[in-house]
C-alpha cells in the first residue's frame, strides 16, 4: 500500500468511497452520492490522498490547508476531510497513514494545529483520531450533528 496525491484518473474511485463511507439513512448522513464533481471541488482548494494497493484506490483524504476557507478551521489551522478506506481494506492502518500524510503536509504549510469533524456515531474513526493525538473540542461543535477534535502541532497552537 503506498500513499500518493490523487490524479484526475481516481476521482471516479474517490466518489466511490465517499459514497460508501457517509451515505446512508443514518442521523447526519448524506442522501446524495458522490459525483466526479465533489472530488474536483474538493481538489480546487484542497489536496486529495490517496491510498493504493494493487493498483486501485482503497482510500482518500482531503487535506486542507490553512486559510482554505472551510467551516470548521480557524486561524492558522488546517483540515482533514473526508477520511474513507474501502471496506474490505479497514483495519489495516490504511487509514492511519492518510491522517498521518495530512499532519505532514500540515506541518510542512506551516499549520499551528490540524482540525477535523466527524458524526457522533463514527466511534472507530474517533478512536483512530485520539490515538493520534486529537482532542475533542465540545465548545466548536456549535450544536450541529458534528464533533469537532483538533491537533496542535506547535506548543503554542
Amino acid at each position: 500500500m503506498s500513499v500518493r496525491q490523487a490524479r484526475e484518473g481516481d476521482g471516479e474511485q474517490i466518489a466511490e468511497l465517499w459514497t460508501e463511507a457517509y451515505c446512508g439513512p443514518g442521523p447526519g448522513e448524506r442522501a446524495a452520492p458522490y459525483v466526479l464533481a465533489d472530488v474536483r471541488e474538493a481538489a480546487r482548494i484542497g489536496h486529495p490522498l490517496v491510498a493504493v494497493e494493487g493498483g486501485k484506490v482503497v482510500g482518500a483524504v482531503v487535506f486542507y490547508p490553512p486559510g482554505a476557507g472551510r467551516e470548521v478551521p480557524q486561524e492558522g489551522e488546517a483540515e482533514l476531510s473526508r477520511l474513507a478506506v474501502a471496506a474490505l481494506s479497514r483495519g489495516r492502518g490504511i487509514g492511519r497513514a492518510l491522517a498521518e500524510g495530512c499532519l505532514a503536509a500540515a506541518r510542512a504549510a506551516g499549520a499551528d494545529a490540524v482540525v477535523l469533524w466527524s458524526r457522533p456515531h463514527q466511534h472507530i474513526a474517533h478512536r483512530l483520531y485520539e490515538s493520534l493525538g486529537f482532542r475533542r473540542l465540545p465548545g466548536r461543535d456549535a450544536g450541529s450533528p458534528r464533533l469537532v477534535f483538533r491537533l496542535a502541532l506547535r506548543a503554542d497552537g
